[in-house]
C-alpha cells in the first residue's frame, strides 16, 4: 500500500523538494516528480541546478530513461514505483503504484483547499497518511 506524507505550511515548495531529494537520493531512492507541464518541469530543473553551490541533484525532464535518480515529468511516464512527489493540484494518475507519495502544500488558500480535497480522497480510500507541519520541524 502507498504511504502518503503531506507537508503543509510550506513557504517555498522548491526548497522543500530540494531538502527531500537530498535525503532520498542518499538513500538510493528513485524519485518521480509530477508537475503540471513542461514549463513547470523547466522551472524546477533550473532551481535544482542552482539551489546548492556544493551539491548537485542529478535529474532529468520528460524521458522514460532511468539514468538519473530524479525524474521530472507531467505525463506520468516513470518506470520506477519507488517514490512520487506530486506538485499538481489534482490527484496524481496511478499514485497507488508508488510505495510513497509526497504532497507539498503551501500557505496559499487555493493550494490548501485543493490539498484538503486530495487528503479527503486518500483518507476515504483507507491510505495511511502522515501530516507534517513544517513550521514545527527542527
Amino acid at each position: 500500500m502507498t504511504y502518503i506524507d503531506f507537508y503543509f505550511n510550506v513557504e517555498n515548495k522548491f526548497n522543500k523538494i530540494h531538502e527531500i531529494l537530498e535525503k532520498e537520493i542518499f538513500r538510493k531512492r528513485k524519485i518521480y516528480i509530477s508537475v503540471s507541464d513542461l514549463k513547470g518541469a523547466e522551472l524546477l530543473s533550473d532551481f535544482l541546478y542552482s539551489a546548492a553551490v556544493t551539491s548537485f541533484l542529478p535529474h532529468m525532464i520528460g524521458s522514460n530513461e532511468e539514468s538519473a535518480p530524479v525524474h521530472i515529468d507531467w505525463e506520468h511516464k516513470s518506470l520506477s514505483d519507488d517514490f512520487m512527489v506530486n506538485l499538481k493540484s489534482d490527484i496524481p494518475h496511478s499514485f497507488s503504484r508508488y510505495l510513497r507519495l509526497i504532497e507539498i502544500v503551501s500557505n496559499d488558500d487555493e493550494d490548501k483547499k485543493k490539498a484538503r480535497d486530495r487528503l479527503k480522497f486518500y483518507r476515504d480510500r483507507g491510505y495511511e497518511i502522515k501530516l507534517i507541519d513544517v513550521t514545527k520541524e527542527i
